[in-house]
């Protein structure tokens, strides 16, 4: 059942307008996913913004001609080199690798999305459903500080700033979105959900909670893909979501809508038009090629 919402139809950035509702695809740069850069130059066909994460996002040379979305890189408070901590206030993300401790502060999270964003994405820690709850409820606290810190400290008026909701269940989810729900935020965005999607009434009614809680704001899911997923969350009033589940698939020879079905050893051009129809799959439009019609026939898939 959908959520009544009067949330924008579209939001207005530096770099043109984002209809709403909007599948964002993920993109990287580096050397780390080279099928990425061969389906960055089509992404304007297919996909009214861009996603990238801080990490990948610092390594770009020439930034995507459409909006560009550009996440906290919070996410990587999950890895086990990774601690969260508290400093003045606010909390910063530390990892101890072999060249050395490396730092994240809420500061050069926003001079970096100030100097290179349409939208962004305040600092958040992610929640996984097996934390203590001590640390859990740091954590909650810490993103919510932080969403506060960047409200007060942006520079940039144009920039389209969403706040980072974090939490572990129905309950903390929406005391995080009543903390910053009655500040000037742009909009409100989802995290940590991916752990929690097998789950479906647990995941919608989080979302339920937040929806009704930033009441008209535009709402964002990070993380999740499925189309099928991605239409109930659109019903219950989520304008936009972010996922990489696209390319994912794609690097393994698949196509959303063939479960059961792989193509063997695909080269680098297969592997981009599979990407292309898994994106246009997501984002309810077509392709002038019928994938299927390429590539699953007998002799080139397998069970």
């Amino acid at each position: 059942m959908g959520i009544e919402s009067r949330a924008p139809a579209q939001i207005q950035t530096a770099h043109g307008c984002v209809p709403f509702p909007a599948y964002v695809p993920v993109t990287t740069f580096g050397n780390k996913y080279p099928l990425d850069d061969l389906v960055r130059p089509y992404l304007r066909r297919l996909a009214p913004a861009v996603m990238v994460s801080l990490h990948y996002a610092r390594q770009m040379k020439e930034r995507p001609n459409l909006p560009l979305m550009i996440d906290s890189g919070g996410f990587a408070s999950l890895f086990k080199d990774a601690r969260v901590r508290m400093r003045g206030g606010l909390g910063i993300l530390e990892r101890v690798m072999e060249e050395g401790t490396e730092t994240l502060h809420p500061r050069e999270v926003l001079e970096f999305q100030e100097a290179h964003a349409d939208i962004a994405f305040t600092l958040d820690f992610p929640i996984p459903p097996s934390m203590a709850n001590r640390e859990a409820k740091r954590r909650l606290a810490l993103t919510i500080a932080n969403a506060l810190w960047a409200l007060e400290n942006r520079r940039r008026r144009d920039l389209v700033l969403y706040a980072c909701v974090q939490g572990w269940d129905v309950d903390s989810y929406r005391n995080c979105a009543e903390a910053l729900a009655p500040h000037e935020f742009d909009g409100y965005a989802i995290g940590g959900l991916i752990p929690r999607m097998h789950d479906r009434k647990h995941l919608f009614a989080i979302v339920d909670a937040v929806r009704e809680t930033v009441a008209d704001r535009s709402l964002h899911v990070f993380g999740i893909g499925q189309p099928e997923i991605v239409e109930q969350l659109y019903k219950r009033g989520v304008q936009s979501v972010d996922s990489s589940s696209y390319v994912k698939l794609a690097a393994d020879g698949k196509l959303w809508g063939a479960k059961n079905s792989a193509l063997i050893e695909p080269s680098p051009v297969e592997r981009l038009h599979m990407a292309l129809c898994n994106l246009a799959t997501a984002s309810r439009m077509s392709m002038p090629l019928s994938s299927s019609g390429m590539y699953f026939h007998t002799g080139l898939v397998g069970a």
